[in-house]
């Protein structure tokens, strides 16, 4: 089968990473406290303007980029994944990577990098246009996927009427169900929903 991963929120654990760096720097820098813990976005956790979310990201990015880890269990099931005969496609809308510019090329450099940093194997990347709502559902089309895991209720629901979706839980996806919308809570549970979808077909 054709698998589609996602990278932050999936392979990475971006939402325990801002936990970690968002609240002192916003109280350190702009006085401001989490106004809600469980959104995706950083502007609505803190209801903070763009010039405040851009200086946190200016700081952050490339700490984020290069040294947070991956999941746990992530390297283990996608090789797996590669060893049953799934084709492998990262497919992600990381900031600047579809750019087609110096900015663009640097951050698809540290993709890759961290890939394979981090033993994260793969057969093609895809990067989206995180501009454009249903962009991955797009190259889901284009590449056939078979199943798509992805963390953002915004892709998932875009995604789930083409292929199969595995949601990997967060708490700012809790209410994201629906045809073709499968729950795992770690990379164990991606890895036998993919093996069961495959015995399936």
């Amino acid at each position: 089968m054709n698998i589609g991963i996602d990278i932050d929120g999936v392979l990475t654990d971006i939402h325990d990473f801002n936990r970690r760096h968002a609240p002192p720097f916003f109280k350190r820098k702009f006085n401001r406290e989490v106004v809600d813990e469980s959104p995706y976005n950083i502007r609505d956790i803190f209801d903070c303007t763009q010039e405040e979310f851009l200086a946190y990201w200016k700081k952050y990015l490339l700490k984020y980029t290069t040294l947070e880890p991956a999941r746990k269990g992530a390297k283990s099931a996608v090789r797996q994944l590669m060893t049953d005969g799934h084709s492998i496609c990262i497919i992600s809308k990381r900031v600047f990577s579809w750019r087609q510019d110096i900015l663009g090329k640097l951050m698809r450099f540290l993709v890759r990098s961290w890939l394979r940093r981090n033993g994260i194997r793969w057969h093609e990347i895809v990067f989206c246009d995180n501009d454009i709502t249903d962009s991955k559902r797009a190259v889901c089309q284009e590449k056939k996927v078979d199943v798509m895991v992805d963390d953002d209720a915004e892709n998932i629901y875009a995604v789930a009427p083409i292929a199969k979706v595995i949601c990997f839980d967060t708490s700012y996806n809790r209410d994201c169900e629906g045809e073709n919308i499968t729950r795992a809570y770690n990379w164990d549970e991606v890895y036998s929903l993919i093996t069961e979808i495959a015995n399936e077909t």
